[in-house]
């Protein structure tokens, strides 16, 4: 049992309350939540000057390209991909992904993240590097086929034998799988609803790009004659167990059509701002027709970090500057969009501090940045004034996998040694050069 003594947090509706918080190690669930509950037996943690929230849910993600990250910078998004990074994906091996998957978690865990939504390939690196490390992982291979049926027919067979090995907690409770088609632009319309149909028989998420640039919406105009989210919806894989990554360049009609469907949409606008891809999403209209807005970083290569609070915080400011309103979005929203709402489109019984959800807590400590601090500031300073040195534990499924800001259950300087021999190799092997 883990007892967090006194303490600030951040309850189910998103209010400040000060109490005890009872963690069951073993079922991994917040136990009790009062005050001056039973100790006996429990490593203690007191809580003076400190604040417990959920963990973030970071609800796009490629982990593995910390490999690449500050390698090619100053691009367009589809010459970006094109030009550097597929090439680069191509040298990888299983152990570089292994690595840079490592670093990437370390970096997660360190700035509050208890879970991720991860699209990429050499799944079994990923998982083997999210298990050890013991961060919660919801895994997705990108399928991407060209119009090429027999690549199709090669990445769904892929695809299933990734979720037979780890969908619905199959290989370790902290993860699971759900289907990755990679956009409209790189899978072909079989793809997009075979996919479907995969991601239904087993009951999970259906995770792809979506109206990320304007050429992808032009581009599908002009051979779909319609819109990118219409044409999903033409497709009829648009439901509550679809997850959007990025959905910047949407129309009205599509805003209706998502919230229609429950869809979820994953936000990521410091990679969109970075890559210069994305306008000004439609978070408030989003709000209004009931789509599940959640947050997410992209891959390191392109925000470059996997900062949450970064992320909170620019999605707000970006709101308030494009509509010249700085009411049209509360912290409160932000707050929900980077915890409760990732765990609704995962369908995970976490994002939020109450008893019986799974503990997935991050405790920050009240520093001089988050002064003053009590309960009218608390939500207000998360999203405007913290970042990850607050990050002081974080617990994830009931564990301490960071005590007083260190990783305890993998050796953080091994891994990054190891890997900057992996990222020197792969860079001094790239035609990138110092001219990207």
């Amino acid at each position: 049992m883990l007892l967090l003594r006194d303490i600030y947090y951040i309850n189910k509706n998103l209010d400040v309350g000060m109490g005890d918080l009872l963690i069951d190690s073993e079922s991994g669930r917040i136990e009790r939540i009062g005050k001056d509950l039973p100790a006996a037996g429990c490593e203690k943690i007191e809580g003076k000057g400190m604040l417990a929230m959920s963990a973030f849910f970071n609800m796009h993600t490629h982990s593995p390209m910390t490999l690449f990250r500050n390698l090619a910078e100053n691009m367009r998004l589809h010459e970006w991909l094109s030009k550097v990074i597929w090439p680069l994906e191509k040298k990888t091996s299983e152990t570089d992904i292994y690595y840079s998957s490592m670093v990437a978690f370390i970096e997660m865990i360190k700035s509050g993240t208890g879970c991720f939504n991860d699209m990429y390939f050499h799944m079994e690196a990923i998982a083997r590097a999210s298990k050890q490390i013991g961060i919660r992982a919801c895994l997705g291979y990108g399928m991407i086929d060209l119009n090429d049926e027999g690549k199709r027919d090669r990445e769904m067979r892929e695809c299933e034998r990734v979720l037979k090995k780890y969908s619905n907690g199959k290989h370790s409770e902290l993860i699971t799988a759900n289907v990755a088609p990679h956009s409209i632009y790189t899978c072909s319309k079989k793809l997009l609803t075979e996919a479907k149909k995969l991601a239904g028989s087993y009951g999970t998420t259906y995770n792809i790009h979506c109206s990320e640039t304007r050429k992808e919406v032009f581009d599908c105009l002009g051979v779909n004659k319609c819109r990118p989210v219409e044409y999903l919806e033409k497709l009829k894989v648009l439901d509550e167990k679809t997850i959007l990554a990025h959905s910047v360049w949407v129309a009205k009609q599509e805003v209706a059509i998502m919230g229609k469907r429950k869809c979820s949409v994953s936000h990521n606008p410091v990679s969109n701002m970075k890559l210069a891809s994305g306008g000004e999403i439609p978070l408030p209209e989003m709000f209004d027709a009931g789509v599940n807005v959640c947050l997410g970083t992209d891959g390191a290569a392109s925000n470059n970090s996997l900062n949450m609070f970064e992320t909170m915080k620019t999605a707000a400011l970006i709101q308030n500057q494009f509509r010249w309103d700085p009411t049209i979005i509360s912290p409160k929203q932000m707050l929900k969009c980077a915890t409760v709402n990732g765990a609704k489109a995962l369908g995970i019984n976490s994002g939020a501090i109450a008893e019986g959800k799974l503990a997935d807590i991050t405790v920050l400590s009240l520093d001089a940045n988050l002064q003053p601090a009590n309960e009218k500031t608390l939500v207000n300073a998360i999203v405007y004034s913290a970042n990850p040195s607050n990050v002081k534990h974080v617990i994830i499924n009931g564990k301490l996998v960071l005590k007083d800001g260190k990783i305890t259950t993998v050796d953080e300087q091994k891994i990054i040694d190891e890997f900057n021999k992996r990222a020197e190799r792969l860079a001094s092997a790239s035609d990138c050069g110092a001219e990207i």
